[in-house]
Formats: C-alpha cells, structure tokens, sequence
C-alpha cells in the first residue's frame, strides 16, 4: 500500500516551496498541487486535521524502514518535489543543506531522529506560525509562504538578494 500513494505524496507533500518561487510556471503548479492534495474537502482552505493527517500519511511514506522514527537519512532521501528545481537553478547543496535545518527543528529532543510525536508536534507548530491572521485555517497564501519547508526552500532555492 505504501508504493501506491508514495508517487503523490512526492509530487504533492510539502511540494508547495517552490509556488513561493514566483518566477517559476512549474513551481507554481505544483504549489497549487500540493494544496489541493491538503485540501482534501476543497474548500479553498486547510483546516488542522487535514494539516495533520496529511502530515501522517507523509510520515509514513517517509519512515522507509517502518520503525516509527525518520533518520536524516530518511528525511533527505525523500523526494520533497523540489530536487530537480533546485538543480535547474544551481541551488542543490544550498536546498539540502534548508532540509537539514527543518530536521534539526522537527527533531525536537536532539537524538538525530524525528518520532510520530515531534513529527506531530512540528506541524502543529508550523501550522499556527503559517496562520497569518489566527483564524485557524490556511489559505493558500498562508500554506505557500509560511510552513517552514516552504521557508527554507525558497531561501534556498531563491535567495534573497544581498544587502
């Protein structure tokens, strides 16, 4: 069951990064993807559980040797969608070293492993810091510029020009 569902969760789940890289047609529509596959009921917004539940099916899809608990190795070997992107735009180490960063802060007691609960715990975190105006819901514009995957990518893959 596991092989089935891994193709979209790799084009879908946490995909959404690269739509905050407005110069990019292909980011955006797998932004606009990734949302929609959150967006189980279609409403045009995502609300906790569907936040949550996807993020256990992500989970799950992650976890490659099914003892519960993401290594980096795990975390890294995963396809976020966004691998090809960062190539394209010379950005690869930058991108992998961004998803090395969002492990250090999922993995909240510091044991290079990310357990169910920090998994839990990191997206309800994420989730309330992308909910700009604290209504308990993401728009689109909210998952896009404010889960902290989606952060860390488009620092990585866009950065910001020097000052």
């Amino acid at each position: 069951m596991r092989t089935s569902f891994i193709p979209a969760l790799l084009i879908a789940a946490l995909a959404a990064p690269v739509g905050a890289l407005a110069q990019s047609s292909e980011g955006r529509d797998l932004a606009k993807l990734a949302f929609r596959s959150v967006d189980n009921a279609e409403r045009g917004y995502i609300d906790q559980g569907e936040f949550t539940n996807f993020g256990s099916d992500v989970f799950v899809s992650m976890d490659f040797d099914e003892n519960d608990k993401l290594s980096l190795d795990e975390f890294l070997s995963w396809d976020f969608g966004l691998d090809q992107v960062a190539e394209k735009a010379g950005r690869a180490e930058a991108y992998e070293t961004a998803l090395r960063v969002v492990f250090a802060f999922w993995d909240r007691d510091g044991d290079n492993q990310i357990t169910r609960t920090e998994h839990r715990r990191s997206l309800l975190a994420d989730f309330a810091r992308a909910d700009a105006n604290d209504d308990a819901v993401l728009t689109e514009k909210e998952f896009l510029l404010g889960f902290s995957v989606n952060v860390a990518a488009r620092a990585a893959i866009n950065p910001p020009p020097a000052e």
